[in-house]
């Protein structure tokens, strides 16, 4: 369920001068590296087998199967394969609907004072360009956003400085934290697409090769989607939303 927060009682609640607000309480977070690792010995345990680190050159379809060339010069072969590299991908894979974004994040030095209510928030204020924040358990601040539709942007030092000074900014104008200077900055490439949707299908002219990808800032939710078209497709069963993310 959600609660729709009018201009006054965000401000009392919250203490953010914005018109309006919804407060949901369907959310979490996770240490991104604890949870892949995490689930990574949850698939080791039930008999997957981990190749890493591995970079896959070429795609091949052979009778019922797949096979995967690896830079090493190596073969991997599958029944089926599923891509979920993200910004990653094979040529073939290419689509005019999807398209590389520049993102910037930082993270605080530990204890920084905060309201109370962020301990238990996630904050995401859906302006253009977004921004989102929370706290961590050693009370960091985490924040990101200034995404930039250009694939290179990220590599630039001095913008990295310039959007992690401007995301402490509107941090600070939005309601009051001052993180002083970052204890980490970093940027990074993402896929997107042009309509929001991600691309969760089979990779053309191929059977048994599928595609994930395309997530922008919705990962969590699409790649539950994911798990659930590829897994049903995998089962010679149809998902009735799986035409939403066709290949484009």
């Amino acid at each position: 369920a959600c609660d729709y927060l009018d201009q006054a009682e965000l401000m009392q609640r919250f203490g953010i001068d914005r018109s309006a607000a919804i407060l949901s309480g369907a959310s979490a977070s996770a240490n991104p590296g604890q949870l892949t690792a995490g689930l990574l010995s949850v698939a080791q345990a039930r008999g997957a087998e981990i190749a890493s680190p591995v970079e896959i050159t070429d795609l091949a379809e052979t009778g019922d199967s797949a096979a995967l060339a690896t830079r090493e010069g190596g073969v991997l072969t599958a029944e089926q394969v599923v891509f979920c590299t993200g910004y990653e991908f094979l040529p073939v894979m290419e689509s005019r609907a999807h398209r590389i974004t520049s993102t910037w994040a930082l993270a605080s030095r530990p204890r920084i004072a905060r309201p109370d209510w962020l301990d238990r928030s996630l904050v995401w204020e859906a302006s253009e360009p977004y921004l989102y924040f929370r706290s961590a358990r050693d009370g960091r601040i985490i924040a990101g956003g200034e995404d930039m539709d250009d694939p290179e942007a990220y590599r630039d030092p001095a913008r990295l400085h310039a959007k992690a000074r401007r995301i402490a900014l509107k941090l600070r104008n939005l309601c009051g934290i001052e993180i002083g200077s970052p204890a980490y900055v970093w940027a990074a490439p993402f896929g997107n697409t042009s309509d929001g949707l991600p691309i969760i299908d089979r990779v053309p002219g191929f059977s048994c090769a599928h595609a994930v990808m395309g997530f922008g800032g919705n990962g969590i939710t699409f790649s539950m989607i994911a798990a659930q078209i590829i897994a049903a497709r995998l089962s010679d069963k149809r998902d009735p939303d799986e035409e939403l993310f066709a290949f484009r």
